[in-house]
């Protein structure tokens, strides 16, 4: 299904809930005239927090990296590097002094930091390492030891993802992590085949959380549950729920490396963020324990955790049961339309259809409860938990009554 951003699409499938995810997000970049700019993101929801722009740097950028909130590198076209020294606050961002050139023959046309004093690089292939010893190098004294890792790294993107970890993408469509070991020799793993061919930039704030701007100036989010698996089996995708449709023009952007954590990945919020507020999460169900979220025909419904569906029908109508990895069964009631088969294994967070009025049902909503053993348990704290992007109390722990009028 085309979104109208160049060629990002999207399955039903992949469609997904917000993460359980703390810390934060911070983007540097840089706009074609040279002028600096700040963006804060949500890291559970993906929702732009704000967007600062600052001066100009006095040249044209080429490759930037960010060492540390205060301290960014940018290279300019004649290999000039410069350390950027930064001063910024909920209304305004600002230079220290100006930008001050601390290298030369730094042609690379890539940078990025990994947040554990290596700093990366790509020049005509050439993937590179450098020991970054300052929170603000001075010079070659603080930035050096140049390990040459291996060529053919023809790229389209370069962003690190933790520790010696890093992720690209590649012209057609495959993302890509490297895992570089302690002598400077690499492994490669490809996350995606295809899919992946419209972002120009992607950055990482660690956490499994990868951040992508497309050619049409949209940036997405996706959140890799198990960042370290090498697998990309376990991204969870936004599609529907992009950080910005439009509006990201900046020709550079580097995030603050490792800021973001995730919680373990096994939960995930039931519904969009914006479906219904907070408070309507701790309400009691009409006769038992369980809850009846009062949203709209056709918002989306997400898989609480991984486990394996079968449908149910009777009084739930279009009705869904996910037979939870955690031992608990959860049972999602009154579907307008399911979206995912009778046997299928899904993922915390993917899309299972929309909510509806089907079944015995006296106006739209989502019915949502637990059941161990066969016995119910309040989820209305689990709900709670997830909404706030919080690793939520194990199911068992949930209370069986006090949630019911």
């Amino acid at each position: 299904m085309a979104l109208g951003l160049g060629s990002v699409t999207t399955t039903p499938a992949q469609a997904a809930a917000a993460a359980s995810c703390s810390g934060s997000v911070s983007i540097y970049g840089t706009l074609a005239d040279g002028r600096l700019t700040y963006s804060q993101i949500n890291p559970s929801n993906g929702d732009r927090i704000k967007t600062l722009i600052g001066p100009n740097l006095g040249f044209a950028p080429k490759a930037m990296a960010t060492l540390n909130f205060n301290t960014v590198l940018v290279t300019d076209a004649n290999g000039a590097l410069y350390r950027v020294d930064i001063q910024t606050n909920n209304l305004s961002l600002a230079l220290v002094g100006p930008p001050v050139q601390i290298g030369t023959g730094w042609t690379h046309d890539k940078l990025v930091y990994d947040g554990h004093g290596h700093l990366y690089g790509t020049a005509g292939g050439t993937l590179l390492q450098y020991l970054v010893s300052q929170d603000k190098p001075a010079g070659s004294q603080h930035i050096g030891q140049r390990v040459e890792v291996g060529g053919g790294f023809v790229l389209k993107t370069l962003a690190s993802s933790g520790d010696d970890r890093l992720i690209a993408n590649t012209s057609d469509g495959r993302l890509l992590e490297y895992k570089i070991d302690s002598s400077g020799g690499w492994s490669g793993a490809e996350l995606a085949a295809s899919g992946w061919s419209a972002f120009e930039q992607l950055v990482s704030p660690g956490g499994g959380l990868y951040y992508g701007v497309t050619g049409a100036d949209g940036m997405y989010w996706y959140q890799d549950l198990n960042p370290t698996d090498r697998s990309g089996s376990d991204i969870v995708y936004h599609n529907d729920d992009p950080v910005d449709a439009s509006g990201w023009t900046q020709t550079l952007l580097s995030a603050q490396p490792e800021t973001a954590t995730c919680a373990s990945g096994n939960y995930a919020y039931v519904l969009p963020h914006t479906a219904v507020p907070r408070s309507e999460l701790d309400d009691p169900h009409h006769d038992y324990a369980a809850i009846d979220i009062q949203v709209p025909i056709g918002t989306p419904v997400y898989a609480v955790t991984r486990g394996t569906v079968s449908h149910i029908d009777g009084g739930f109508g279009n009705g869904i049961q996910v037979n939870g990895d955690d031992g608990a069964t959860y049972i999602y009631g009154h579907l307008d339309s399911r979206g995912v088969a009778a046997g299928t294994t899904v993922t915390p967070g993917q899309y299972l259809g929309k909510s509806g009025n089907t079944g015995q049902s006296t106006g739209p909503h989502l019915h949502f409860e637990i059941r161990i053993g066969g016995v119910k348990h309040c989820p209305q704290a689990m709900l709670l938990d997830l909404y706030d992007g919080l690793a939520p109390q194990a199911p068992g722990t949930l209370p069986t009554s006090g949630c019911s009028y």
